[in-house]
């Protein structure tokens, strides 16, 4: 748990707490609208406008359902009652690289104001107290342009680029990401901070 105030954003207060499987429908909701705004010009519209819907809802209840939940951490953003944001980090998911960040989503109308810095910093500390000296890795699409400049501001080193089979079928440019030392990656958010204000 925990409680921050953004300031100059459109909300104020945002509580910080752990998803549960009852969670499940509303993070499905928020991981739809951002890929729907995100990947519009990269993920298929047949897939966005339907399939994904049942994708996410059976993805996010089957990971929140799962055992293992001492090797995860998803960390839920809220404002007034409503989610506007989630990160989710898997230590076993490519372990050789460190902490998977599989999903940092913040609500379009919400984004640029300082709460997917709080969630990845959030995520980055929960991974030195869980294993501590791992680096964060992640999958960003080549094309998305914004993500990168985002992940890239925090001193994110591309380190490999693949093709990846995208949900929807298609074959997508994938990079890599990672941050091998992770009090720099949360001292870059930080400085990021103080920037803003």
């Amino acid at each position: 748990m925990g409680k921050t105030v953004l300031g100059r954003g459109p909300v104020d207060t945002i509580i910080f707490r752990p998803a549960t499987f009852a969670d499940s429908q509303r993070i499905a909701s928020l991981h739809n609208a951002s890929w729907r705004d995100a990947y519009s010009a990269i993920l298929s519209e047949a897939y966005l406008a339907g399939p994904i819907v049942q994708e996410r809802l059976s993805l996010w209840q089957s990971r929140l359902s799962s055992a293992g939940v001492d090797r995860r951490c998803v960390l839920l953003a809220a404002a007034e009652g409503m989610l506007v944001g989630f990160v989710c980090v898997l230590l076993d998911k490519e372990p050789l690289w460190g902490a998977c960040l599989d999903n940092l989503h913040v609500l379009p109308k919400l984004r640029g104001h300082g709460l997917g810095r709080q969630l990845f910093g959030r995520a980055a500390q929960w991974v030195m107290s869980t294993e501590s000296g791992w680096p964060i890795h992640l999958w960003v699409f080549e094309a998305n342009s914004s993500a990168r400049r985002f992940y890239e501001s925090l001193g994110g080193e591309v380190v490999e680029n693949r093709l990846h089979r995208a949900p929807g079928g298609s074959e997508v440019l994938s990079l890599r990401y990672v941050w091998r030392n992770l009090r720099v990656l949360l001292k870059n958010i930080n400085d990021r901070f103080a920037e803003q204000t």
